[in-house]
């Protein structure tokens, strides 16, 4: 359980650095915001493929969101005490983050799709 307290807390620091909502990140995963939530409260711990969609929604890498050593523990305040300053996502609208957050989790033909679509709607 304490492997499980030491996720959810790294998920919710993640998710409020990016300052994306549980519902946000739910609908990214395709998910229910409260199975979400549970995550967040160490109640279930997500699975592979959700660690690894959650790791490119908030721009690290899967290990990052797992249980780390004391040592690598500093790293993570380190990012706590500097994010807002040096990631410019801060500057995007929440509907901006949200879409973000929603590309980052699909894969590459999605992500392709995605592309082609935006092209389309912003030549209109």
């Amino acid at each position: 359980m304490a492997q499980h307290k030491e996720t959810a807390e790294r998920l919710r620091h993640y998710r409020e650095a990016c300052a994306l909502s549980q519902q946000q990140v739910a609908k990214a995963l395709n998910i229910e915001r409260s199975t979400y939530t549970r995550y967040e409260t160490g109640k279930t711990e997500p699975n592979l493929s959700s660690i690894v969609k959650l790791s490119a929604i908030y721009n690290v890498s899967p290990a990052q969101l797992l249980p780390m050593s004391e040592a690598d523990d500093e790293t993570v305040h380190s990012f706590k005490d500097n994010t807002r300053s040096s990631i410019p996502i801060f500057q995007l609208s929440k509907d901006e983050r949200g879409l973000i957050a929603m590309f980052r989790a699909l894969n590459k033909d999605k992500k392709k799709q995605a592309l082609a679509i935006i092209s389309g709607l912003c030549e209109s």
